[in-house]
C-alpha cells in the first residue's frame, strides 16, 4: 500500500469506461487510496462506488470542471494526489514510478509521464502512439529535460511553447502547492493555466520519460467537444498571450492548432 498517494477519480455523469479506469487503479503494483469525486451524483455512480467499495464525494458546487478538480484535491488527504480521468487507463506501474520519482525531489510540484491514446473510430478502437501532437510534445520535453528529469528553473519558458504535459498523467505533491487552485475562468485549458500558475512557485516539475497512461479520445469526450466548439483554440490563444507578445502569440497559436488534426 502507498498510504501517501491517492487516485481521485473525476467522475461525470455515466461514463461507460469508468469501471475499466477503476480496475486499472486497483491493478497498480503499488497500491494507493482510491476515491470518486463528482458534481453529478446518480444511482449509476453510487452503484459503482458501492460495488468497488470506494468512497464517493459529491461536490455541492456545480460550477464547472475547475471547481470539480479543486474539490477532488481537497478530498485527497495524502501527500500525493493524481486526478484520474474517468475514461483513461493507468498502467500497473504508474503509482510505483511516480512515487519513486517524487521521492527523489523534496521540492516536487508535479510529476508527469508520457501517454498514448485509445482512439474510438467508428466501430474500431485503436491505440495511437505516434502523431504530430505527440511529436511536438516529446520535442518540447526533450529540449527542457535533456540533462535531468526535473525542471526547477525556466518552468515558465517550458510551458511557453505549448502544453506538453498530459493532464491525466499528472500527480501533485500537495504539501508544495500551498494556495494553488485551478482557474474557473478556463473550461478546457485549465490544466495549462495550472502549469503556468505553478511555474511561478518555488519547486520542480518532474518528467518520467515512460508511457504510463492511456488517454481515451472519442467524439463525446471533453477534448473533442472543446475542439469542435472552438473553445480549445480560443483558450490556447489566451494562454499564448500570457506568455508572448501579441503578434508572436497569434502566430504560435495558429501553428499549434495543426497538432489537433488527428483528434476525432
Amino acid at each position: 500500500m502507498t498510504p501517501n498517494h491517492t487516485f481521485a477519480i473525476l467522475a461525470y455523469k455515466e461514463s461507460p469506461h469508468l469501471s475499466a479506469c477503476i480496475q486499472s487503479l486497483k491493478n497498480q503494483l503499488q497500491k494507493s487510496e482510491i476515491i470518486i469525486c463528482t458534481s453529478t451524483p446518480s444511482p449509476f455512480l453510487r452503484n459503482i462506488a458501492t460495488e468497488n467499495n470506494l468512497p464517493l464525494f459529491i461536490n455541492p458546487r456545480q460550477a464547472g470542471i475547475a471547481s470539480d478538480w479543486n474539490f477532488a484535491i481537497s478530498k485527497s488527504f495524502t501527500q500525493y494526489v493524481t486526478l484520474a480521468h474517468q475514461d483513461d487507463i493507468y498502467f500497473p506501474e504508474y503509482s510505483q514510478e511516480v512515487i519513486k520519482a517524487a521521492k527523489a525531489r523534496a521540492d516536487a510540484l508535479i510529476i508527469f509521464s508520457n501517454y498514448d491514446e485509445i482512439v474510438h473510430k467508428s466501430s474500431q478502437i485503436l491505440i495511437r502512439k505516434n502523431s504530430l501532437n505527440f511529436f511536438i510534445k516529446k520535442c518540447i520535453n526533450l529540449l527542457f529535460f535533456r540533462t535531468t528529469p526535473y525542471l526547477t528553473k525556466y518552468k515558465t519558458h517550458f510551458i511557453a511553447l505549448g502544453n506538453s504535459i498530459g493532464c491525466p498523467t499528472v500527480t501533485f505533491k500537495k504539501d508544495n502547492l500551498r494556495d494553488f487552485e485551478f482557474d474557473e475562468n478556463f473550461s478546457v485549458n485549465l490544466d495549462w493555466k495550472a502549469w503556468f500558475d505553478l511555474s511561478k512557485k518555488v519547486g520542480s516539475f518532474i518528467w518520467i520519460n515512460k508511457t504510463l497512461v492511456s488517454h481515451r479520445i472519442y467524439n463525446n469526450s471533453e477534448t473533442s467537444q472543446g475542439l469542435a466548439e472552438n473553445r480549445r483554440q480560443k483558450e490556447d490563444l489566451e494562454m499564448f498571450m500570457k506568455l508572448w507578445p501579441s503578434f508572436i502569440a497569434r502566430l504560435i497559436s495558429k501553428l499549434y492548432s495543426l497538432s489537433y488534426k488527428n483528434n476525432n
